[in-house]
């Protein structure tokens, strides 16, 4: 996925080019906000590979041949960080894409955890342009919530609101 669009194009209009949506953006069933902003520094919840409220990937990534799969689950979990950062504050504010990070439910002999992270960071600087450029953490672990194949969070700076 590369990031063809003209520079001066809102992030609404790469995700049209894209051929993308912002999925339905969901409460979450516990005690947190999904994005928390301070000063212009945002914060996004933890994000795992839900549509329509269900989890669309579920399990481990055990090897290669389920890298695919694993990349198209941290894909959707960008487009559910991004829906939820257009509904607290809109993508527009977004001045730059600060860190990822991608936890991989992964098997104890995968080891490629930034190959399913790619799913994610291009995803997310598709759609965000230069804004989306980022450092990134990819982490495996056991098991997700909801037994979610991906989870990722990430921080970003804002452009100052205008009140």
């Amino acid at each position: 996925m590369s990031n063809t669009s003209s520079p001066s194009s809102t992030p609404a209009e790469r995700l049209i080019s894209l051929g993308r949506h912002l999925p339905r953006v969901t409460s979450g069933s516990y005690s947190y906000d999904p994005v928390v902003v301070w000063n212009d520094t945002g914060y996004v919840s933890g994000q795992i590979p839900k549509l329509d409220g269900v989890v669309a990937f579920t399990g481990a990534v055990w090897a290669a041949a389920d890298v695919a799969r694993g990349h198209e689950a941290a894909e959707l979990c960008a487009l559910n960080a991004l829906a939820q950062i257009d509904h607290a504050v809109g993508l527009d504010r977004v001045a730059q894409l600060l860190k990822l990070t991608v936890y991989v439910s992964s098997g104890p002999e995968f080891e490629d955890q930034p190959a399913v992270a790619e799913g994610a960071s291009r995803l997310l600087r598709s759609v965000l342009g230069e804004a989306g450029r980022h450092a990134r953490t990819a982490i495996g672990v056991p098991r997700l919530p909801k037994n979610a194949t991906v989870e990722i969070d990430l921080s970003l700076a804002l452009h100052p609101s205008a009140h």
